[in-house]
């Protein structure tokens, strides 16, 4: 009776006896709004019904709505904030170049050749007297300006003199017919397998200079494109210099040859120790210079304007002036007004960019930073070699390779248009492999110019004290370059997750708040109530396979009893002899013997 009467014990792990145990404790003691009204109201088939495809369509639409915003992140979009920095600047490098490319000893035979094809070539095309220079002022010797030559010049060199120009059909395809009068200007380049690829030009200036170019790339292709050379030329060019109203250092100039551009300086350049820094915005704090801006006539064909051209860029930057950088008319001030503008980029899953290129597949071959238009030189320059064996003359070459001349590479000219093309049409792969900078620093430029010095102005008068200017000099020798920060406070342009890790938690317990009035403990909640039908599924498994093993074992142990014991006794005298007593009664007497019971039991 104690025994009956004794409580029985918790367990320190306890299961439901049924699901329906399972399901009613968590509608009695969950924090889910709602949930208990599928409990309370059970007794109610149409309030169950009615609560039960309210919870799930509340779930449904909770759940398309993480969706959704699972979808936003994945796309991982970005906000733009534009911000305004007040505060004092590193002042950008100034390249300048003097339009005048040298022509060297080494080179100057064949230079003169390719002239006198001009001249044959303009007289034939447009009956045009060219007037070659007969005795150019700039002939240098390449051993004056560097120490160690490494290029060997090649002394059989020989110019192709079947490249010509010549009138083209309107649609480029092939050489103008007889009498016709509309054509255009352009020159053939075939490869070694006989098929011909026609350079055409609507503008016969833009012909001649390209065709020139041509050649004289050629020419130039045993000379380094660029040459870093002493600063003493600076004396010859820039006749004035000062910064925040002082003196500038000529010692830190950075002075290179351009073959197209000639003499060119960077001022502010990154090698400096210490870089210019501005503190104020105005003219009078920025950097005023003065150069010498007079015309040689070395090769008119090649460079065919007369002035400065000026490149304003980061101090890191390679200062790339064929494409950035813009022209200055000579006799005149121009004053050039900088703004400032920083751009960052998240990169990454966000966006496309780089912070210094060294996690791209190209390397750079450029000295300087990483740039997008390095990136894109760099990369035309791999597969100029890849592709025609050879590089390009205007960009810097991979160790051990050469450039490009029609002596040693015959079908190169043919291959270069076509990349070129390609480059220019942007299907070259160069645009998917050269990604835009992370943080990259851009000036946005405002020019004004002025006729300098005027008729009445003493600058001249000024000028021709110094022992680098000759008085006799016309106005037009000259020119005055003012560069300033227009004010020093600058744009900043960033980029930030419109949907971040913490926003997308946020939304989702906004949303989950929303339709059930819930907290992150109501998750767990459900994360028990998943685990607990999980643990019963598997309990009902086991016993299930548990019980269906015993009752196989006792079907077999039956069927093997029968084959081997004989059928049960029974005596048919117990039922055949009359009955002496009430009805039953013999029966029971019978049915009371444990043998018989037995007999009974096993029968059955």
């Amino acid at each position: 009776m104690e025994s009956t009467e004794k409580e029985k014990k918790e367990g320190l792990i306890e299961f439901y006896d049924s699901f329906e145990d399972m399901l009613k404790f968590f509608c009695d003691n969950t924090t889910i709004h709602g949930t208990v009204r599928l409990n309370c109201s059970r007794e109610n088939k149409m309030k169950t019904t009615f609560w039960l495809v309210l919870y799930f369509v509340a779930f449904a639409m909770m759940y398309w709505q993480f969706g959704q915003l699972t979808d936003q992140y994945w796309a991982y979009p970005t906000n733009t904030i534009i911000g305004l920095q007040s505060k004092g600047k590193i002042f950008p490098a100034v390249t300048i170049c003097n339009l005048n490319p040298y022509r060297f000893d080494q080179v100057n035979m064949y230079i003169n050749q390719l002239d006198q094809l001009a001249k044959e070539t303009l007289y034939l095309l447009y009956e045009y007297e060219y007037e070659v220079p007969e005795s150019p002022q700039q002939v240098v010797d390449l051993q004056d300006l560097l120490n160690n030559v490494t290029g060997q010049f090649n002394g059989n060199f020989i110019l192709d003199q079947s490249i010509v120009l010549q009138k083209l059909q309107e649609n480029g395809s092939g050489p103008a017919l007889p009498g016709q009068k509309k054509f255009k200007v352009g020159f053939k380049l075939c490869n070694s397998s006989g098929d011909c690829y026609y350079k055409w030009f609507w503008s016969g200036f833009d012909a001649v200079h390209e065709w020139y170019k041509f050649h004289y790339i050629n020419i130039m292709s045993n000379i380094p494109a660029v040459l870093n050379i002493a600063n003493n030329f600076s004396r010859d060019y820039i006749l004035t210099c000062h910064f925040n109203e002082m003196p500038c250092d000529e010692r830190e100039y950075v002075h290179f040859h351009h073959p197209i551009y000639g003499n060119c300086f960077t001022i502010n350049n990154h090698w400096k120790e210490n870089s210019w820094y501005s503190s104020r915005p105005g003219k009078q704090y920025g950097l005023s210079i003065v150069v010498k801006t007079d015309l040689h006539d070395n090769m008119p064909l090649l460079s065919q304007a007369a002035g400065a051209r000026i490149m304003i860029h980061n101090p890191n930057q390679p200062p790339l002036v064929e494409h950035q950088g813009f022209d200055i008319r000579p006799g005149t001030e121009n004053s050039i007004s900088v703004k400032q503008e920083e751009a960052i980029r998240l990169g990454g899953k966000y966006s496309q960019c780089t912070s210094d290129g060294s996690d791209l597949g190209i390397k750079i071959l450029y000295n300087t930073s990483y740039t997008m238009q390095a990136c894109l030189n760099s990369c035309f320059q791999y597969k100029m070699i890849e592709v025609c064996g050879c590089g390009y003359y205007f960009y810097p070459l991979p160790p051990g390779m050469e450039y490009c001349n029609y002596n040693k590479h015959p079908d190169w000219g043919y291959c270069f248009y076509q990349l070129y093309e390609k480059m220019l049409d942007h299907t070259l792969i160069c645009f998917t492999q050269c990604p835009k900078q992370c943080k990259q620093t851009e000036y946005h430029l405002s020019a004004g110019t002025a006729k300098w010095p005027s008729p009445v102005s003493k600058a001249k008068k000024l000028l021709s004290l110094q022992e680098r200017y000759n008085s006799t000099s016309k106005r037009s020798d000259i020119s005055k370059i003012n560069v300033y920060y227009e004010e020093l406070s600058y744009r900043s342009v960033e980029e930030t997750p419109s949907v971040s890790v913490t926003m997308l938690l946020s939304s989702m317990g906004g949303l989950w708040s929303w339709w059930f009035g819930s907290s992150v403990l109501s998750v767990a909640e459900i994360a028990e109530l998943v685990l607990d039908t999980v643990a019963m599924v598997i309990i009902v498994i086991y016993q299930w396979k548990k019980q269906r093993a015993k009752r196989n074992d006792g079907t077999i142990g039956t069927d093997a009893a029968s084959n081997i014991c004989p059928v049960p006794y029974i005596d048919s005298k117990a039922f055949s002899s009359p009955q002496t007593g009430p009805p039953g009664k013999e029966l029971e007497s019978k049915t009371d013997d444990p043998k018989f019971n037995g007999e009974i039991n096993d029968f059955s």
